[in-house]
């Protein structure tokens, strides 16, 4: 049996990068949004990479963990950018964002202030990653999506 790129059964996960990239034109030409097309591809990729032993899962239930280390969040790389930088106003486009943290934001983000909120209680792990750093966020602006972190008063 083929698949559609013409290949038997065995792929080399060169193979699978390669299929990847023509999965992620056909993606951009049918018209979906760059945060679902982000979603269908970084999975896989991270599931590639993982075949490459150049990936390895670590969550809260991870025997990986040192003990009394908390748990890494995906949202960590923002908080030690913060943590690296003087504690002055600094603001970011949310492709600055993406670019910091390494993956992209979710759509709630660029459409919803909430998401923003300076909140350390339930699930806002995201909200964490600043407030931890010492920061909090103002001057959100969803239409030119930008955000400035600024140190607590």
């Amino acid at each position: 049996m083929e698949d559609l790129m013409g290949r038997k059964d065995s792929w080399t996960t060169s193979q699978l990068h390669e299929a990847l990239d023509v999965f992620e034109q056909q993606l951009r030409v049918s018209g979906l949004r760059r945060n679902t097309i982000n979603t269908y591809v970084q999975h896989p990729e991270r599931f590639i990479r993982w075949l490459e032993n150049d990936y390895t899962p670590i969550g809260p239930r991870s025997n990986n963990q040192e003990a009394g280390v908390k748990p890494r969040s995906k949202y960590d790389p923002l908080c030690d950018f913060l943590v690296d930088r003087p504690k002055q106003p600094v603001t970011l486009g949310f492709t600055e964002v993406e670019a910091i943290l390494g993956f992209a934001l979710p759509a709630s983000a660029r459409r919803h202030q909430a998401w923003w909120a300076n909140e350390r209680e339930g699930t806002h792990s995201h909200a964490r990653a600043w407030l931890e750093a010492s920061y909090e966020t103002r001057k959100l602006d969803l239409n030119s999506q930008t955000v400035t972190f600024v140190p607590p008063s």
